[in-house]
């Protein structure tokens, strides 16, 4: 669970995002919508911890300043709507990514992990993609 509560953003010194609050159970899908300029990447990369702001977030029901960067990543994701990656990347391999928290330093990943890389992506639709 994802639980905001007076979220506050400013950048370049102008308010952004001001007071807000949200709740996001567990395994539930939640859709941000408005007109372009009204935060909504904004207020996804405060709650992934990209850019400074102010106010509770709390992941799993702990206070998202008690984790760990490695623990962190582990528990929330940003995927940006333009992503960059080198030309002739698969589609797989950008999925694999996601599995980085869980690699011991400088490992690589394991079966294990492409099991679950490949079960993510028949889950949602990427099967035929990867």
């Amino acid at each position: 669970m994802i639980q905001v509560a007076g979220l506050r953003v400013t950048l370049g010194g102008a308010p952004v995002l001001k007071g807000v609050d949200l709740a996001v159970d567990e395994g539930s899908w939640m859709s941000v919508i408005g007109p372009n300029g009204s935060g909504k990447t904004t207020l996804l990369k405060a709650v992934a911890g990209l850019i400074p702001h102010s106010g509770e977030l709390s992941v799993a029901g702990r206070d998202a300043g008690s984790f760990v960067r490695r623990e962190f990543a582990r528990a929330v994701a940003y995927v940006p709507q333009q992503p960059l990656f080198p030309a002739g990347m698969r589609v797989v391999d950008y999925v694999l990514l996601g599995r980085t928290p869980y690699l011991s330093y400088l490992g690589t990943e394991t079966g294990s992990d492409r099991g679950v890389v490949s079960s993510v992506m028949e889950q949602t639709g990427l099967g035929p993609l990867s």
